[in-house]
């Protein structure tokens, strides 16, 4: 399928609806404990240590540890199972009796000290395929996320984090429906380990629920993180018959959803940087001289290299770093624009063509070291902090690194709008949203 055709249809609607969450019960566990992370952004040392902070945390859930003797009847995908419904029975999460959307709120530092909040609603999605128009991406996914993530679902038959989505606001129609539910107590309000809070409010009155369903309906939801569990939850909805005699809808055509507004002031995108595990090219001599015909290729010291990216950052100049070694650093400007885009996929927008993270995929990777995408999984690390790059390149797990910048949230928008697909792993939304907030069960 050509990502043109995720433009068909304009015209059907969306349909956001409230569900009956499980949540933990705050009165047998402190919140604080048992939240986490996103599941693919946990290290397997902070695994670790999310597992020994409680032993009702969601990484038991989201990410189980693989044991010593796993196999087809009893793994980390049975085990997070029969977490799941152990708590249940035991308390630890309960059930709604209503339907009801969640307002989820997280506050957190910017670079410069300042306060910054950003607000989601919380509901469940009816799964649509890309081509309808409703849904809009703006990644391509990769193969074994896929796959970890279908055997997660089949087997636990439970949405246990939101896909982060996005959606245009620009009249403040959704925040003037759920804005005064921050004024009232929530069911729980933490901070966790990097000084952000989450607070969690639960909307369940018909008349704000169904105003919401309502507002929704007439918008488009651009997803900005999760593509994996998207796709995952549309392939199994689509393998499922749990459909009741004369139902056109199962739990299963529906997906845990977290929406947040375009213009929300909270929000904020880092950059995605690539580390390559071995240099496709025979020395990192070759390597420079390949890029050469189509960059200004500038030696300086390491340490200088992402301040230098900030100093000279420029909407209509494509640069990014490049470290070859502890003290082999670059900083590459193309100036052969107009080559460069000859040698790169035909037919995009201007904008695509000025992307780093796409300049770097189609020409540097795929054209000038021939690197196509069929080799980026097993090759390619990606890590949004320039600490994190920087010590794995010169420590040696890493053979080079590339240091890009941040992208702004409105390409999100335009690459959706265009029919147009990023490489993998391009954006990074701050704060990532906590898992373990609200799971939805295909019991609904």
């Amino acid at each position: 399928m050509s990502p043109k055709d995720f433009l068909i249809n304009t015209q059907k609607m969306t349909d956001f609806r409230p569900f009956r969450a499980f949540r933990y019960n705050p009165g047998k566990v402190d919140p604080r404990k048992v939240i986490a992370p996103p599941y693919d952004v946990i290290s397997p040392a902070e695994q670790k240590r999310l597992y020994e902070r409680d032993p009702h945390n969601c990484i038991r859930l989201i990410l189980n540890a693989v044991e010593t003797g796993d196999g087809d009847s009893e793994n980390a995908y049975t085990r997070a199972r029969d977490f799941f419904n152990s708590w249940t029975r035991e308390g630890t999460l309960i059930r709604e009796d209503a339907p009801a959307f969640y307002l989820y709120r997280q506050r957190f530092p910017s670079a410069n000290g300042e306060e910054l909040t950003r607000i989601a609603i919380i509901g469940r999605l009816r799964l649509e395929p890309f081509e309808s128009g409703v849904v809009v991406p703006h990644e391509n996914t990769l193969a074994k996320p896929v796959e970890d993530r279908t055997r997660l679902l089949k087997t636990t038959q439970t949405n246990l984090s939101p896909i982060f989505g996005l959606y245009e606001d620009e009249s403040n129609q959704m925040t003037g429906l759920i804005g005064r539910y921050v004024q009232e107590k929530p069911i729980f309000e933490v901070q966790d380990d990097r000084d952000i809070w989450h607070g969690l409010w639960a909307i369940g009155d018909e008349v704000t629920t169904d105003a919401i369903r309502t507002a929704m309906s007439e918008k488009k939801v651009y997803i900005a993180d999760g593509h994996h569990r998207y796709r995952t939850a549309l392939e199994y909805s689509r393998q499922c018959d749990g459909k009741k005699a004369g139902e056109e809808l199962s739990p299963e055509d529906f997906v845990l959803m977290a929406l947040v507004a375009f213009e929300d002031p909270g929000m904020v995108l880092l950059p995605t940087h690539r580390l390559l595990k071995k240099i496709p090219v025979s020395d990192s001599k070759k390597a420079l001289e390949a890029l050469q015909p189509y960059f200004k290729v500038e030696s300086m010291a390491p340490a200088d290299l992402t301040q230098k990216l900030e100093n000279e950052k420029d909407e209509n100049v494509t640069r990014m770093g490049l470290l070859l070694g502890a003290d082999q650093g670059y900083l590459l400007t193309l100036e052969k624009v107009d080559e460069a885009i000859a040698k790169m996929p035909a037919g995009k927008p201007d904008f695509w063509y000025k992307l780093d993270v796409n300049v770097l995929a189609y020409l540097v990777f795929e054209q000038l070291w021939d690197f196509p995408p069929s080799k980026w999984e097993s090759n390619l690390i990606f890590t949004h902090s320039t600490d994190e790059a920087f010590e794995r390149v010169c420590d040696g797990e890493a053979a080079a690194g590339f240091f890009l910048g941040a992208p702004k949230v409105q390409i999100l928008r335009d690459m959706g709008k265009a029919g147009e697909l990023m490489p993998q792993k391009s954006t990074y939304f701050y704060p990532k949203l906590a898992s373990g907030l609200v799971f939805y069960h295909h019991s609904e």
